[in-house]
């Protein structure tokens, strides 16, 4: 075999260590300084092992990118709201595009997470 393939049909064995919230924040935060995960520092720092590279990193922050899916969610369901109480003589094509813009908006945050719509 050429050595080549997914970490995870290479590295099968899963080790686990209990860790205070401090530790934990540690090790998070100098990974992320690291730009490797934290199995990748670990392996460095027991093994000796250099990581191969600086993992790829998304272009949105995932936790931001979630928390205004979740604001979306919510001006949807009040748009939703806002459209069966008023007149939709009136406000019927304004909450269209309102709901359109967010739905691009959806798609547009899940695609810079990685996720499929």
């Amino acid at each position: 075999m050429s050595g080549r393939g997914s970490e995870n049909r290479q590295r099968q064995i899963t080790l686990k260590a209990r860790f205070t919230e401090a530790e934990a924040a540690l090790i998070e935060t100098q990974a992320e300084r690291a730009g490797v995960s934290v199995a990748a520092l670990i392996r460095f720092a027991l093994l000796d092992q250099e990581p191969l590279r600086a993992s790829r990193r998304p272009t949105v922050e995932r936790m931001q990118a979630s928390q205004l899916l979740a604001r979306l969610g919510t001006c949807a369901e009040a748009l939703r709201q806002a459209a069966s109480a008023g007149n939709p003589a009136v406000n019927g094509a304004l909450i269209e595009a309102a709901m359109r813009d967010l739905a691009e908006m959806r798609n547009a945050l899940f695609t810079a997470m990685g996720r499929a719509p």
